[in-house]
C-alpha cells in the first residue's frame, strides 16, 4: 500500500486522525465490538467534517499576507482622495456609499494614510460587494457633493477614483480703498491704501487696482499685513482716473470689490 501524506487542516483534523490511529492500534482480541464500532463511526464523521469545513483565518493574516476577516473576504474596494476647489487635501470628510435603491452600503471618513513618501491626506476606502453605487461627501463648512455612479463588477476588484472635489463654503470678505493723495503729477506714482477684512480671519491673496478692465497696480496680501497694504500705481496720464480695488479671494475667502474712487493727475511743472 502506498504511503499517503496528509496536510493538516486545523485542530479538528489533527484530533480526528489521532482518535482513528488509537482505534486501529487496539488488538482485535481486546476490542469491545459494540463500543469500537460506535467510536469508529463518530471518528469517521469528525474526519468528514474536518475535510469539508472551511478553516477560519486569523483577523491579521490571509493566504496573501494581507489583513482579512471572514466578513471582508471577497469584497471589492472603492478608494479615492478628497480635495477642495483649491486642490488641498481634506481630512474628516464623511464618504457614504449607497446602492441604486438608496440603501446605505458602506461609509468612511477621510484621513491621512501612511505612505513611504509621507502621509496622504484626504484618503478613503470603502469595502463593498458587486453593484452600482453613488458616493455622498459631506463635512461641516463644505457643500455636500455626490459622485457616481461607481460600478463594481466583480469580487476583489479595486476601483480607484483618483481625486474627488468637495467645495468649501467661502467666508465673505470686504474691501475698502483710499488714496494716500487725491492728486499727483504725471511724474509721480499714486498710492492706494487697501483694507480687506473678514470675520475671524486674516485675509491673504492678490489685490489689484483697476481703471475699468486695465490693471494699474497690484500687490500680494500676506497674513502679517493684517488685512492692509499700500499699492503703488503705475504712472498715469493727465486727467481724472476712476479706480476700484479688487480683492481676488483665497481658498477661504470670497472675492470683493471696493467702492470707486478718483485720482486726479496733473501736468508736472518741472
Amino acid at each position: 500500500m502506498r504511503n499517503l501524506r496528509f496536510r493538516p487542516r486545523g485542530p479538528m483534523f489533527g484530533v480526528t486522525l489521532t482518535v482513528i490511529h488509537r482505534l486501529v492500534s487496539v488488538p482485535p482480541e481486546k476490542r469491545n465490538p459494540m463500543s469500537h464500532r460506535r467510536t469508529l463511526a463518530a471518528a469517521a464523521a469528525l474526519l468528514a467534517a474536518a475535510l469539508i469545513a472551511p478553516q477560519a483565518l486569523p483577523a491579521s493574516a490571509s493566504s496573501t499576507g494581507r489583513a482579512v476577516t471572514l466578513e471582508r473576504a471577497g469584497r471589492a474596494l472603492i478608494q479615492g482622495v478628497v480635495t477642495d476647489q483649491s486642490g488641498r487635501f481634506v481630512d474628516d470628510v464623511t464618504v457614504q456609499a449607497t446602492k441604486d435603491d438608496g440603501t446605505p452600503a458602506a461609509s468612511a471618513i477621510t484621513y491621512a494614510s501612511d505612505r513611504e513618501d509621507g502621509p496622504q491626506h484626504g484618503y478613503f476606502f470603502l469595502e463593498v460587494t458587486r453593484g452600482s453605487y453613488t458616493l455622498t461627501l459631506s463635512r461641516e463648512g463644505y457643500k455636500t457633493a455626490t459622485y457616481g455612479p461607481v460600478q463594481v463588477t466583480k469580487r476583489g476588484q479595486h476601483v480607484s477614483l483618483g481625486e474627488i472635489e468637495i467645495q468649501k463654503k467661502l467666508t465673505e470678505s470686504r474691501t475698502e480703498a483710499d488714496l494716500a493723495r487725491r492728486s499727483v503729477t504725471t511724474k509721480q506714482n499714486g498710492q492706494v491704501v487697501v483694507t480687506v477684512s473678514a470675520k475671524g480671519m486674516k485675509p491673504t491673496g492678490d489685490v489689484e487696482v483697476r481703471e475699468g478692465r486695465k490693471v494699474v497696480g497690484e500687490a500680494g496680501l500676506k497674513a502679517k499685513d493684517k488685512g492692509q497694504i499700500t499699492i503703488v500705481l503705475d504712472r498715469l496720464p493727465r486727467g481724472a482716473h476712476e479706480l476700484k480695488a479688487y480683492y481676488l479671494g483665497s481658498a477661504d475667502l470670497k472675492e470683493s470689490t471696493s467702492k470707486s474712487f478718483t485720482l486726479t493727475v496733473t501736468r508736472s511743472r518741472h
